[in-house]
C-alpha cells in the first residue's frame, strides 16, 4: 500500500475515533444533564420525581417499607409526609405521617379530609410485586392563616398575635403580613418579611408557579388581606448537588484539558518522531553516510524490532522506509562499485603506463641501436629489430584502439551497421585465422556449427571482434594441450546460442564475478601479454548492442564455458 494511502486511512481512522469520542462525550453529557436536571427539579418539588427516582430510594422487605435519608430530607423540607402501600391498600411504612396513618389502609387514607395527597408513585420489586408510595402535604401555612385571622384587629389594621402563634411562626421561619387594597403592607411579623407585595405575588399564591409557600385570607369588610408564608429556600440536597455538579464541571474541564494535552503529545510522538528519524536518515544519505538509522547505545536498528519486523510507530511510513532502504542499498553498492572501479582504474593506469613504457622502451632502444654509427648491423639483424618494433607498435595500436572503443561505447557513439549474413561462416573464418597462426599450434580449436545455416542481422566487424576476444582469452590463459570448442545452435526461429568451452585451468569465483568489469585483469598487468583489461568489457557491451547477453560458468581446474544468447533479427 502506498504511503499517501496509509496516511489517508490513518487520518480517517483517527477522525472516526475522535468522532466516536465526541459522540460518547455528548451522550454522557446529555444523560448527566437530564439526570441532574431531574434531581434538581425533584429537590425543589418532590411531586415531579419519577417512579425510578422513588423506587431507588424505597426499600421494601417482607412487607415493610423504609425510606432512605435523602427522601426523608426532601419530604421534611417540603413540609410533607410519605407512606408506602401494598396493592391491596395496606400501609406498610411511613415517614413524618400523621399519627392515624402509621397503620391502616388505603380506605382510611382516602377518606381523611385532613390530608392533602400531592401525588403517588408505583414501585415494582424484583419479585414483580406492585406497591405505591404516597406523598402528602401538611399545608402548614393554610392552618396558620386559619389560626391567625382570629387574632387580627381589622379596624386598627394590626396583627395582635398570641405568644404561641408567634413562637410557631418563629420555629417554622414563617412570616405574616397584612396588606390593604392598594397592595401596601400595613403590618407584619416574622423572619424575612417581604418589603412589598404586588398583584403578581397574590396570583402566585393561587397558582403552581414558583412554588410559593404562602396562603392568604381576605377580610371583605375591611378589604385587608392576611398572608402567611415563607420564601422558598434551596434544598440542602440541592446545595450539595450543586456543589457536586460544580466540582464535576471543574474535574471534567481538567480532564478534557489533560486529554487534549496527552493527545497532542501522542500525535507529536506518533507522527513527528518517525519523521525526524527519516529526515535524519535522508540527511545522512546526502552527507554520504549510506547506513539506516541505528541506536547509538545498542547499535540495533531503530526501525525494526527484535523479530526483524517494522516497529508499530513506523508502520505508517512502511512504503517510504522500503524506498529509503532500497536507495541506501543502491548507494552502498554504487559506493563499493565506485571504490572498486577507482581502485581497478588506478591499477589499470599503473599497468597501462608500464605496458606503454615497455614497448616504447623496446622501440626506442632498437631505434637507437639502428641509428648508432659505432656499429654496423647486418640485414638479418635489422629485420629482427624491425620485427620487434612492429610487434610493439601493433600492441600499442591495439591498446589505443581499445581505449577509443571504450570511450565510444561509454558515450554511445560507436557506429553499428547490421547486415543479414550466415553467422556460422563469420565464426569459421575467425577460427581459421587462429588456426593458421603458428603461435597457437599448442592449443586445439574445434568448431561445431549448427546443422543448418543461421542467418541473422549483425555487424560483421564488431561481431568478429567479439569472437576474437573470447577465443584469444581462451588461448592466452590456458596451458598447452587445452581443447577449445566453439559451437552454435539455433532455438526455434528466435534465438542463437554460441558456446566457447575449454578444458583448461578455469577461474575462481571472484574472477568470474569481475570478468566483464572495465579495467579488471585477472593476471598481473606487468606481464606484457596480459592485455589491457578492456577486451572482455568491450565484448560484453558489443553483445548488448546486438540485443544479446553473455554468461560465464567456470571452476578452478574444471575449465570454462562462455555462452552467448543472440536474437535472430531481420535487420
Amino acid at each position: 500500500m502506498k504511503t499517501h494511502k496509509r496516511f489517508i486511512i490513518q487520518f480517517l481512522f483517527q477522525l472516526f475515533i475522535l468522532f466516536l469520542f465526541l459522540l460518547v462525550l455528548l451522550l454522557i453529557t446529555f444523560v448527566l444533564i437530564a439526570y441532574f436536571s431531574e434531581r434538581v427539579e425533584t429537590f425543589d418539588d418532590l411531586t415531579k420525581a419519577s417512579d425510578l427516582f422513588i423506587e431507588n430510594r424505597v426499600n421494601i422487605d417482607e412487607e415493610t417499607a423504609t425510606f432512605d435519608q435523602d427522601l426523608q430530607v426532601l419530604a421534611e423540607e417540603q413540609d410533607g409526609w410519605l407512606a408506602a402501600l401494598t396493592e391491596e391498600g395496606e400501609i406498610i411504612g411511613s415517614f413524618h405521617a400523621p399519627d392515624h396513618l402509621t397503620a391502616g389502609n388505603l380506605t382510611a387514607v382516602s377518606s381523611s379530609n385532613e390530608l392533602d395527597i400531592k401525588t403517588y408513585w408505583e414501585v415494582i420489586t424484583l419479585s414483580e410485586q406492585v406497591y405505591y408510595v404516597i406523598f402528602g402535604s401538611y399545608n402548614s401555612e393554610v392552618k396558620l392563616v386559619e389560626e391567625l385571622k382570629e387574632h387580627v384587629n381589622w379596624q386598627r389594621q394590626k396583627l395582635e398575635l398570641l405568644p404561641s402563634s408567634k413562637q410557631e411562626l418563629d420555629n417554622n421561619h414563617y412570616w405574616a403580613i397584612l396588606i390593604n387594597d392598594s397592595g401596601s403592607i400595613v403590618d407584619s411579623y416574622g423572619h424575612d418579611v417581604p418589603s412589598s407585595y404586588h398583584t403578581d405575588d397574590l396570583l402566585a399564591i393561587h397558582s403552581d408557579q414558583n412554588r410559593q409557600l404562602a396562603s392568604s385570607y381576605v377580610h371583605q369588610p375591611s378589604q385587608l388581606t392576611l398572608i402567611v408564608g415563607k420564601e422558598p429556600s434551596p434544598s440542602s440536597l440541592k446545595i450539595n448537588y450543586d456543589r457536586v455538579i460544580n466540582n464535576s464541571v471543574i474535574v471534567g474541564i481538567v480532564f478534557i484539558l489533560l486529554f487534549l494535552l496527552l493527545a497532542t503529545f501522542w500525535y507529536v510522538k506518533k507522527f513527528s518522531s518517525p519523521l525526524l528519524t527519516l529526515m535524519s536518515w535522508i540527511q545522512n544519505l546526502g552527507q554520504g553516510i549510506y547506513q539506516p538509522p541505528t541506536d547509538q547505545r545498542t547499535g540495533q536498528s531503530v526501525l525494526l524490532n527484535k523479530h526483524g519486523n517494522t516497529k508499530r510507530s513506523y508502520r505508517l511510513y512502511k512504503g517510504l522506509i522500503a524506498t529509503l532502504t532500497q536507495l541506501t542499498t543502491i548507494l552502498q553498492e554504487r559506493e563499493a562499485e565506485q571504490s572498486r572501479t577507482s581502485r581497478s582504474r588506478e591499477e589499470w593506469i599503473r599497468g597501462i603506463s608500464h605496458d606503454l613504457k615497455t614497448p616504447l622502451a623496446s622501440i626506442q632502444g632498437y631505434a637507437n641501436m639502428m641509428e648508432a654509427s659505432d656499429y654496423s648491423w647486418n640485414e638479418e639483424e635489422i629485420r629482427e629489430f624491425a620485427s620487434i618494433i612492429g610487434e610493439k607498435s601493433i600492441y600499442m595500436k591495439e591498446l589505443i584502439e581499445d581505449l577509443n572503443v571504450t570511450y565510444q561505447l561509454k558515450n554511445q557513439e560507436l557506429p553499428i551497421v547490421k547486415e543479414r549474413a550466415n553467422i556460422n561462416e563469420c565464426i569459421r573464418r575467425t577460427i581459421i585465422q587462429f588456426m593458421n597462426n603458428p603461435i597457437h599450434n599448442n592449443k586445439e580449436l574445434r568448431f561445431q556449427p549448427a546443422e543448418q545455416d543461421i542467418v541473422t542481422a549483425f555487424d560483421h566487424k564488431w561481431f568478429q571482434r567479439i569472437m576474437e576476444n573470447l577465443i584469444a582469452n581462451a588461448i592466452k590463459y590456458n596451458p598447452a594441450g587445452t581443447i577449445i570448442t566453439i559451437s552454435t545452435e539455433q532455438i526455434e526461429q528466435h534465438l542463437i546460442v554460441i558456446k566457447i568451452s575449454d578444458d583448461g585451468v578455469g577461474m575462481d569465483r571472484e574472477t568470474v564475478q569481475h570478468l566483464f568489469t572495465r579495467y579488471y585483469r585477472g593476471t598481473n598487468t606487468t606481464d606484457t601479454n596480459s592485455g589491457t583489461g578492456l577486451g572482455l568489457a568491450i565484448t560484453k557491451q558489443l553483445i548488448e548492442l546486438h540485443n544479446g547477453s553473455i554468461s560465464v560458468q567456470s571452476k578452478l581446474g574444471s575449465g570454462t564455458t562462455i555462452r552467448i544468447l543472440l536474437p535472430i533479427l531481420e535487420k
